[in-house]
């Protein structure tokens, strides 16, 4: 962290500079430029083709921009690729294991490639809750576990940003909600974390911010919360008595706006993380809440941005 005064600035962890790259003529990164500051979980949004994974494999260095270029701790991923890497973990698509190994042999070899020393192992299979697990073979996980062990793979070497493209792809709800806890469990410890996804609902679960693009090209960028709350077409419905009661308490939040009330029940424009808070200050006000029905998420927002589902 960066200090002014009596005030904390977040230090820009990763920096993408009119990226550009095209296979043939389809172009599938188009002048992306954003930056990802320290403690941040990132969420990069797009459909399946937008051009997330081309972004990624750039960062990485896995392969080169036509133009543009990306740099990591100020260190150019062009110019200086390795240092520019160093204190980056990645997972890519799904892991790839010896399934007749055990998690903890699969991750020793990896540690042996990468000189990272032995104890880290136990390290990172704690943090995603895989200590049990680690002397019994990969075969016998499911896929959700897999990808755990994946992002422990991505934990070897400590790092400072995570990457993590399309990580809860192809998983049950169940094994969903366990990498969602991880991520955010890993943000807690001060990772700062790079979540590429087209499933609209779990960046807006788990991320602190987002850019979305789409057709390869950056469309909208900025946090979560406030991206939520700058469209009228995020509306609320809430049926309560007394209406009169209920107008009073709505008038007074500073997170509820464009409040109009329609036949027994009102709709407004309020963020969901603020909902809970909200009916508890109705029913505070002796406020009778029968239901409160949000209208719109992300997906609803991203539609109103690209036009295209997802």
């Amino acid at each position: 962290m960066i200090k002014y005064g009596n005030s904390f600035m977040s230090e820009v962890i990763l920096s993408i500079k009119n990226l550009s790259k095209s296979f043939g003529k389809r172009k599938a990164v188009d002048n992306l430029s954003f930056d990802i500051k320290e403690g941040e979980i990132f969420g990069f949004l797009g459909p399946n083709g937008a051009g997330k994974s081309t972004a990624i494999r750039s960062m990485l260095s896995l392969i080169k921009p036509d133009e543009g270029d990306i740099e990591i701790f100020n260190k150019s991923v062009k110019k200086k690729k390795n240092s520019a890497l160093e204190g980056v973990g990645a997972l890519v698509e799904r892991p790839d294991f010896y399934e007749y190994l055990s998690a903890h042999r699969n991750l020793s070899l990896l540690a042996t490639m990468d000189k990272v020393q032995k104890n880290r192992i136990d390290e990172v299979l704690e943090i995603v809750g895989l200590t049990d697990r680690g002397k019994d073979k990969v075969k016998a996980f499911s896929q959700g576990m897999k990808q755990r062990l994946g992002i422990a793979q991505a934990l070897l070497s400590n790092p400072k940003l995570l990457i993590l493209d399309e990580p809860t792809n192809g998983l049950d709800p169940r094994g969903m909600k366990e990498v969602r806890d991880l991520i955010r469990k890993l943000s807690n410890k001060g990772i700062t974390i790079l979540l590429s996804s087209h499933i609209l609902h779990e960046v807006e679960q788990v991320c602190t911010t987002m850019a979305i693009i789409n057709l390869g090209k950056l469309i909208k960028i900025g946090s979560v919360h406030d991206l939520l709350n700058e469209s009228d077409t995020f509306i609320t419905e809430i049926k309560v008595k007394p209406l009169s009661k209920a107008r009073k308490v709505l008038e007074n939040l500073d997170y509820v706006s464009s409040i109009k009330e329609s036949e027994e029940k009102f709709k407004i424009r309020i963020a969901n993380s603020d909902l809970k808070q909200l009916t508890k200050e109705l029913v505070k006000a002796d406020v009778d809440v029968s239901a409160i029905i949000p209208r719109t998420s992300l997906e609803d927002y991203f539609l109103s941005l690209t036009g295209e589902s997802v």
